[in-house]
């Protein structure tokens, strides 16, 4: 339980830093080592499924696996497991970050 805590405590701020820097991300929710970011069009809350595909399909040929999620495709659920180093996870973030960058 305390991993999951840890790994869902550094997931979390990761990526309420990647949504403080990009307005493509409107929400980051979950619990634990279980998060998801909603993806909107900037300056709106229109579902963006585009950039959701575009950002999966970038880290999945960096080598990192997303899975998609949400009633409209904009959603990118984490589920990382709890025996994930931190270095790898924040590596992780780090092509996500590049992910969004890109778009």
């Amino acid at each position: 339980i305390q991993r999951a805590r840890e790994v869902g405590e550094l997931l979390g701020s990761s990526l309420r830093t990647l949504a403080a820097k990009y307005p493509v991300i409107a929400e980051v929710r979950g619990r634990g080592a279980m998060q998801a970011i909603e993806l909107v069009k900037p300056g709106s809350l229109d579902p963006n499924s585009e950039a959701m595909t575009k950002v999966i399909n970038y880290c999945a040929k960096k080598g990192v696996l997303l899975l998609s999620a949400g009633t409209y495709s904009n959603v990118i659920r984490f589920l990382p497991p709890i025996i994930i180093s931190d270095e790898l996870l924040l590596d992780a973030m780090s092509v996500l970050d590049e992910a969004f960058a890109s778009l």
